[in-house]
């Protein structure tokens, strides 16, 4: 069985601070659109993007926690199949 090392948890940690990055990059695009009078094009987009990237990132981050709990998960359905014994002294 294979625990995850220290490349998943990088890669989580990573992760998690792109989505933090992303959100507020995207909180002070939303900011500087709403307070600087922006083309009605240019808004379109500016809320586009600040909906979809914040969205693609948490994606990611969900990816990279499953793949980081897949292999806890796989124990405990391994350890729930081993058959329950009585303890030895009778504890």
């Amino acid at each position: 069985m294979h625990l995850p090392g220290r490349h998943h948890r990088r890669r989580a940690r990573l992760a998690l601070f792109s989505v933090v990055l992303t959100a507020i990059a995207c909180a002070a695009l939303m900011t500087a659109a709403a307070l600087v009078p922006a083309p009605p094009a240019a808004l379109a987009f500016v809320v586009l993007a600040c909906v979809a990237c914040p969205m693609a990132a948490s994606f990611e981050l969900a990816r990279v926690l499953t793949a980081l709990r897949e292999p806890h998960a796989a124990l405990r359905r391994e350890l729930d199949r081993l058959p329950e014994t009585p303890h030895p002294l009778g504890y």
